[in-house]
């Protein structure tokens, strides 16, 4: 299968699965089941599903070449962006949700834990990346 016969109903398919993790968010905060402290249970899973997002994008280059089909790239782009929704809702989660904006408490947090500042990094290299790229 290469792209040009790629199922038409693939990419919505992806679309709606890619929503899931979200629509699971959305129910268990509504539910009432985040556990004990809800902001870092949301804080903590918005930030897994952007790693595998991020991760699952990155493969469809090497799953090209490996299996010599075309179609998983054509999701790739789709893919990245809900990478970037999901570490949307992570930064806001952490900022609103769980710092309220404070700011001068949020430098001592980035300063007080290097992987904030390492997560962090990519995210304002990534931000104007995606905001300002041009869709065809």
């Amino acid at each position: 299968m290469d792209s040009s016969d790629m199922k038409p109903w693939i990419k919505p398919s992806v679309f709606v699965l890619c929503l899931l993790p979200f629509a699971g968010l959305v129910f268990a905060l509504l539910a009432d089941r985040l556990g004990a402290n809800p902001i870092e249970a949301l804080t903590r899973e918005t930030g897994e599903w952007t790693l595998r997002f991020l991760l699952l994008t990155l493969c469809m280059t090497p799953l090209r070449k490996i299996t010599a089909w075309r179609w998983p790239v054509r999701l790739r782009r789709m893919l990245g962006l809900f990478a970037f929704f999901y570490v949307c809702m992570h930064l806001t989660t952490y900022l609103w949700l769980d710092q309220f904006f404070d700011w001068p408490e949020i430098v001592r947090d980035i300063i007080k834990r290097p992987f904030i500042t390492l997560g962090m990094l990519p995210l304002f290299y990534w931000f104007p990346w995606r905001s300002l790229r041009r869709t065809p």
